[in-house]
């Protein structure tokens, strides 16, 4: 049987699902229940793998909470969604589709199973609730999850998100952690003390903490006001010295959004504000940033 809606070009027809085979589901199971043949889940055309045993129907779009659905079918007891995958359950981007799902455990499960990362904790308690049928994990023991492992701006980038999200509180996740002795947790801790839940964008706390490890305090999302009023809100800011960073994504090479970016720049210059851009391939450059700030800090005291 077939369906007769077209799927793709015209005339290209696909094959029906078989009733009641939920859109996410585990092979296994459906086998035993009947509401599919063996030789459908061969048939790429009717349903596609998303993890060991997990599939999907076709017509559903593989996204991370895909992943994370199918792996709260198929994942050993005990095991516990967490970190940046348990973030991006909770409302946050963090997680790209072909990232692993992310999970902590008091025990190494018996077997790997690709597509599947597990964490295991040294102490609990882990679980806080569910999702799915999948345990889900505190939310400090999720931002801990997200951190740990990372380069230190890159877990201060990930930590700033969850805290803008409201997912976790910078000051009660630095409690939380001080009691903590987990492997990685020294490096967590120096993250957090760099953190901000003003920041809007992994790239400008990435351009935060180069800036701070340099000696250099930025404030994000500074709003400037001359005597007409408000004048533009800079990601980045050296207040006492008006020296703003902006970081330039993709977008701001749109005709209509570059006239708007002149015009905000000629208004923070007649206020009397240096504007550093920095885009991604200055990030890319070792030391560029920091060259770039310093380079305007020595304009300001020079006095031009």
């Amino acid at each position: 049987m077939t369906d007769t809606t077209p799927a793709g070009p015209p005339g290209v027809t696909r094959p029906a699902e078989p009733p009641g085979l939920p859109d996410v589901f585990r092979g296994s199971a459906a086998v035993r229940q009947g509401l599919i043949t063996r030789k459908q889940l061969r048939n790429r055309d009717l349903v596609r793998p998303v993890l060991y045993d997990a599939y999907r129907c076709t017509h559903v779009e593989l996204t991370h909470l895909v992943k994370c659905r199918a792996a709260a079918l198929v994942v050993p007891r005990g095991s516990v969604l967490t970190g940046r995958s348990l973030a991006t359950v909770w409302g946050t981007d963090l997680a790209r589709t072909e990232d692993d799902v992310t999970l902590v455990a008091l025990a190494r499960p018996g077997s790997r199973r690709r597509g599947v990362a597990v964490r295991v904790a040294s102490t609990g308690p882990l679980h806080h609730g569910e999702w799915h049928g999948l345990p889900t994990a505190t939310p400090h023991r999720m931002a801990f999850d997200l951190a740990a492992r990372l380069p230190r701006e890159d877990a201060v980038a990930a930590l700033d998100v969850v805290a803008r999200a409201g997912l976790i509180g910078l000051e009660r996740f630095g409690a939380w952690l001080a009691g903590r002795h987990d492997d990685d947790v020294v490096a967590v801790r120096a993250a957090v003390r760099l953190c901000d839940a003003r920041a809007e964008s992994p790239p400008e706390s990435v351009c935060r903490v180069r800036l701070a490890l340099a000696g250099f305090h930025a404030v994000p999302q500074h709003v400037v006001r001359d005597a007409r009023g408000f004048v533009a809100r800079v990601d980045l800011a050296l207040v006492e010295l008006r020296i703003a960073v902006e970081y330039d994504g993709a977008w701001h090479g749109d005709g209509r959004q570059v006239a708007r970016d002149r015009e905000r720049l000629n208004r923070l210059r007649e206020a009397g504000w240096i504007v550093v851009h920095v885009t991604a391939a200055t990030l890319r450059e070792d030391g560029a940033l920091v060259a770039l700030v310093a380079g305007a800090v020595a304009q300001r005291r020079a006095g031009r």
